[in-house]
């Protein structure tokens, strides 16, 4: 069943099965694990269960190879079809016509696909009140990407309401440039974190060999030892292993809008309001916990601002703000339910656009609320720029909001980089115990 799966699974990402690339790369692996066994000075047993052990392992790394190139693909597909939808769509205003457009880009593929049956939606449906909807959505939910859905909203939010939408698609283009250029750095940065984690494999293990090629010099045989067989065969599973859960870890879906940590910050929301309650007895938890959701806040706020900026262009602020609700990332709903009792108990106030967020230090969330504010009560600049100018700020702040996302995605693979150390380290220290007491034996 399992295998039934794995295999399903590699068609899916593109694989194309074939004997003779099977039976080269089957080969190829166990001449690979007969090498590295007679290095380490293997007997026939060990390195006959290292050639089981790494047969077993290849499809496990073909499937990693493979997710990769099929998510770096996706994410490319998603790249062009954004860039020419927005060009499409300033030039035409239409949602049919800039997919047609944008077809013409895709000749064949997942993508092209995907579009065609968009626009089909759009030709053939008659009884859905909002056609475009369905179309775009059948769209969103293949490429999962949350530009990809803020884009059609707005889209449709146009074609539905018309209004003046060049500059604002102008902004969402720079957004998508942004969000593309931080893709490619963090593809540059797993590519490299992958050969730094092969790299400290193959520095453990030559290691390993140097103690050997000493034991030589003795003519001491440590790796003839069956303690040192032991451990040799212990330490490059664990290897093998190492390697596959970093390759694993480091292969990602670049569309993924990666939040897992949801339910663990919102249930430290709720105890940091209980600590408030008693602060000097929970004064050091207090402080902690405010650091780890203001950093959590600055990553969802500009989320939540993108969608109140976009809901401007037909609504005035205190109703965007209120329609943003539903949507908006689940750590902040608390925060934003007491803005919107504020802001129907005092709806001309600066307030509760001062209070918002009050508790952390985020200087770019009070600018922005103040914005806000002032576009509320029509003071300031033209309504059109200043609600330009709120996603402009939106995005440099989402812009770093990523990055402090890649940022604490990209420290946990320190563990992986360290664990090849480790166990060579450990194999090292039997390896010179066992050369040290048969030295010291041969000397009596």
């Amino acid at each position: 069943m399992k295998k039934k799966k794995l295999s399903d699974e590699l068609v899916k990402y593109g694989y194309v099965f074939s004997k003779s690339k099977m039976v080269i790369a089957y080969l190829t692996m166990v001449v690979l694990a007969v090498v590295v066994g007679l290095f380490f000075h293997l007997n026939a047993p060990f390195i006959i269960a290292l050639c089981i052990a790494v047969v077993l392992m290849l499809p496990l790394y073909i499937r990693n190879y493979n997710y990769n190139r099929y998510e770096q693909q996706r994410f490319s597909d998603v790249n062009i079809y954004m860039e020419q939808f927005i060009y499409s769509f300033m030039k035409t205003g239409k949602i049919l016509s800039t997919l047609n457009d944008v077809r013409e880009l895709f000749s064949e593929g997942k993508m092209c696909d995907v579009i065609k049956n968009a626009i089909h939606h759009i030709k053939v449906t008659y009884e859905e009140k909002n056609v475009e909807e369905g179309a775009l959505k059948i769209i969103d939910k293949e490429y999962s990407y949350e530009g990809l859905k803020t884009m059609h909203g707005f889209a449709l939010s146009v074609e539905a309401n018309g209004g003046e939408y060049i500059s604002s698609m102008q902004l969402i283009l720079e957004s998508r440039r942004m969000w593309a250029d931080r893709v490619y750095e963090q593809m540059k940065i797993r590519k490299h974190q992958r050969v730094l984690v092969l790299m400290s494999i193959i520095t453990s293990l030559l290691l390993c060999l140097v103690l050997y090629y000493m034991s030589d010099k003795l003519d001491i045989d440590v790796g003839g030892h069956i303690l040192s067989q032991i451990v040799t065969f212990i330490t490059l599973i664990l290897d093998i292993w190492i390697y596959y859960f970093a390759d694993k870890k480091l292969s990602v879906d670049f569309l993924m809008d990666d939040r897992k940590d949801d339910g663990i910050m919102v249930a430290k929301y709720k105890r940091f309001q209980r600590y408030k309650e008693n602060p000097k007895a929970h004064y050091l938890s207090l402080k902690l916990t405010r650091r780890q959701l203001t950093r959590a806040f600055e990553k969802e706020f500009p989320r939540w601002l993108l969608q109140v900026s976009l809901l401007l262009q037909s609504e005035n602020v205190r109703v965007a703000i209120f329609k943003s609700l539903p949507d908006a990332p689940a750590l902040m709903q608390d925060e934003l339910a007491k803005l919107v009792l504020n802001l129907k108990k005092n709806p001309t106030s600066m307030k509760p656009y001062n209070d918002f967020l009050s508790e952390f230090n985020m200087p770019e969330v009070r600018s922005a609320m103040k914005m806000l504010f002032s576009l509320s009560e029509g003071t300031g600049a033209n309504a059109s720029d200043q609600i330009d100018d709120i996603i402009r700020r939106n995005q440099y702040m989402m812009d770093k909001a990523e990055k402090l996302h890649m940022e604490d995605t990209a420290s946990g693979m320190y563990a992986l980089f360290l664990a090849p150390q480790l166990t060579g380290g450990f194999k090292l220290l039997v390896d010179m115990v066992l050369l040290l007491v048969c030295y010291m034996g041969k000397m009596v």
